[in-house]
């Protein structure tokens, strides 16, 4: 699939440079090429993405229509080998996420937990390694390459020391976004990459050379969302790949400022641990979080849940 994760890699870029209206592009799935509102005479191995209703789709083109930028309606799908389609499925979507935020005027959101049955992403002592498989680590790296920043919260940085780099596929490395007050260690960011550091805090913190400090008010110590991703937005950071931790990823999402969230769920159970995401109490079935669409799709032995939040 490398030809084909280029060709997406070449998209994304492509859309994201792109600053009029997109009708429709085309895909060459043998070297990666893209032709933004561009007709082709030779449609050879092309697919065509059509983003307006009112574009026909040509007699035997495959061609996928985009609709509200992420459901994915394939025509003539023959044409594809079958692991090829599943690609499309599972990473296509994201290559339009800067379209989304330049119409609500904020970074938009991805989180993602590797989890079990049960909803665990870590047992009672914090043992998680490894709750995914090696197909969702791969997963994750491509999802860091295809969001301009990856984020994790004060504590996972302190803990975890992650690096939050591109490295088990092509793509280059994100903006790194920390969020919280941390302690002024930044060794695992720093030695791994040159992409920048920015830090989201409500405390006025040491300044340290090469860490871009935001300093926004807080309510109970938790630093409001949509005004960071309002912030990232300004700075031209469309999209934000969340990684951590749970109380980060659910203060975001119980505040609706998630627009997807996938969820690995792993064949095991716990039966005891560390909740993903952890949400005030409800009384009532219907007081439950919905999702506009939703979509299961393998990974290796496992499954991915994606669910693009109303």
């Amino acid at each position: 699939m490398n030809y084909l994760w280029d060709g997406i890699l070449n998209l994304k870029s492509s859309i994201s440079e792109y600053n009029n209206s997109i009708a429709f592009c085309y895909l060459n799935l043998n070297n990666g090429a893209v032709a933004i509102n561009e007709n082709l005479s030779d449609r050879t191995n092309q697919l065509l993405l059509i983003f307006k209703k009112e574009i026909a789709i040509p007699d035997k083109q495959l061609a996928i229509r985009i609709v509200d930028n992420r459901q994915l309606l394939f025509f003539n799908e023959d044409q594809l080998a079958s692991e090829t389609k599943l690609f499309l499925q599972q990473y296509l979507p994201y290559c339009f996420l800067s379209i989304l935020a330049k119409e609500k005027e904020r970074a938009i959101v991805v989180a993602h937990f590797a989890q079990t049955l049960d909803g665990k992403i870590a047992t009672e002592n914090g043992d998680s390694k490894w709750i995914g498989n090696k197909e969702n680590l791969q997963h994750a790296h491509r999802m860091r390459a295809l969001c301009k920043g990856v984020a994790v919260g004060s504590k996972t940085l302190e803990i975890d020391a992650p690096k939050l780099t591109v490295r088990h596929v092509r793509g280059t490395d994100p903006v790194r976004i920390i969020i919280g007050n941390p302690p002024p260690v930044f060794d695992s960011l720093l030695e791994s990459s040159t992409a920048a550091i920015h830090v989201f805090c409500s405390k006025d913190l040491a300044k340290l050379p090469n860490i871009n400090y935001h300093y926004l008010s807080s309510e109970d110590g938790m630093i409001c969302p949509k005004e960071i991703l309002q912030k990232l937005y300004r700075l031209n950071i469309f999209s934000v790949y969340i990684e951590g931790g749970a109380s980060t990823t659910s203060y975001f999402f119980e505040k609706g400022a998630i627009d997807i969230l996938q969820l690995h769920i792993a064949p095991i159970l716990f039966g005891s641990g560390t909740n993903g995401i952890q949400l005030p109490i409800i009384n009532k079935v219907k007081e439950g979080k919905l999702f506009d669409q939703y979509s299961f799709l393998p990974v290796g032995d496992s499954m991915m849940f994606t669910g693009f939040c109303k």
